[in-house]
């Protein structure tokens, strides 16, 4: 093989995880002494899902070798080999039929009547590769956003919101019924930050996180807004939310705070800030390299936990506050050792 692969071994058969070495939860270092060798007991001793079992076909080398089956036969007919009868053979086998009803070559939004009934299982069961939403290449273009796109078109409307409300109420002439004083100012920012922070909880525990049921419409709804980023969770081009869609819903926001909330723009540019925050925090919570003992060392592990072990619990992804609140709070495993992304 060539020096860039990163061969691995599990039941037999061989596994190429160089692609996915950065993107490991638990650090580039916890797998670099397993180069070439088997992952079996390792998989089992950190308490891997059987989502990550699932998601190893996504690196399979296809050939022909010595496949070592050992072991017994399950009902279905399958030889268990004996590292892989450490994880639930059926539930793992399950998670391969239902991925095997979809074409990933073709838009997968239109298929997922075929997983209805077991979309809250298929959609958690993350899987590593692109997925395409729609065969309009003008609709599928609109999906894709680049993190660095997200700061470009929100900081300018940030700063001129923040100015303008500024201007209008600290440093206006002939306005004393309206005049704020900049610790006023100050103080409304903070609300509005303060507020995105239990909006951003609330839309991912009861909106992101909603059941859809058996409603073809509302799974495709939920797959569109959340869903896709827990089944493809390595993707990188869909991790920050599009600006587009995302001024439409600030708008609606907006318009609906409005008359509940004193100096509402000068709060929403406080919520701004808070989201851009947010989901430049997301982003680097996938994909960067935080050192040990910072505090996106700690989200990042965090993050990870939702993803792969407790996908009803540690919705906050900015800070932990709101999980304290509403007891949704994960304690992650302490390690004795730093990762390395």
């Amino acid at each position: 093989m060539a020096s860039k692969d990163f061969p691995v071994k599990f039941a037999g058969e061989t596994y190429d995880l160089n692609k996915f070495l950065k993107d490991h939860p638990g650090g580039v270092n916890t797998l670099e002494r397993y180069r070439g060798r088997s992952i079996a007991g390792v998989m089992k001793t950190y308490g891997h899902s059987d989502s990550a079992y699932h998601m190893l076909s996504d690196f399979k080398v296809k050939s022909a070798g010595d496949r070592n089956l050992t072991g017994g036969v399950s009902e279905n007919g399958r030889i268990i080999t004996k590292p892989e009868a450490e994880c639930d053979v059926d539930e793992i086998a399950f998670l391969e039929e239902l991925e095997s009803r979809l074409d990933w070559s073709k838009p997968i939004l239109s298929q997922l009547h075929k997983i209805a009934p077991h979309y809250q299982k298929w959609v958690n069961s993350a899987v590593y590769r692109k997925c395409r939403l729609f065969s309009n290449p003008m609709l599928e273009y609109m999906t894709f956003t680049p993190w660095y796109v997200v700061p470009i078109f929100w900081i300018p409307i940030i700063l001129y919101l923040g100015l303008s409300q500024y201007f209008d109420y600290v440093q206006c002439e002939d306005c004393e019924d309206r005049h704020v004083t900049n610790i006023q100012f100050i103080w409304h920012l903070v609300f509005g930050f303060i507020f995105w922070t239990f909006l951003e909880y609330s839309l991912h525990r009861w909106v992101f996180h909603y059941d859809p049921g058996s409603s073809i419409r509302m799974i495709q709804m939920h797959f569109l807004i959340h869903g896709m980023h827990h089944k493809v969770p390595f993707d990188g081009l869909r991790q920050v939310f599009p600006p587009i869609p995302a001024l439409v819903i600030v708008i609606t926001l907006v318009t609906l705070i409005w008359p509940i909330f004193t100096y509402p723009l000068i709060k929403a540019v406080g919520s701004l800030t808070g989201y851009l925050i947010y989901d430049m925090i997301h982003y680097y919570v996938h994909h960067g390299s935080p050192s040990d003992g910072t505090y996106f060392y700690a989200m990042k592990r965090y993050h990870s936990n939702h993803h792969f072990l407790n996908h009803d619990k540690a919705f906050g992804i900015s800070s932990k506050l709101w999980d304290h609140v509403f007891k949704t709070i994960v304690q992650v495993k302490k390690l004795n050792f730093a990762l390395r992304w």
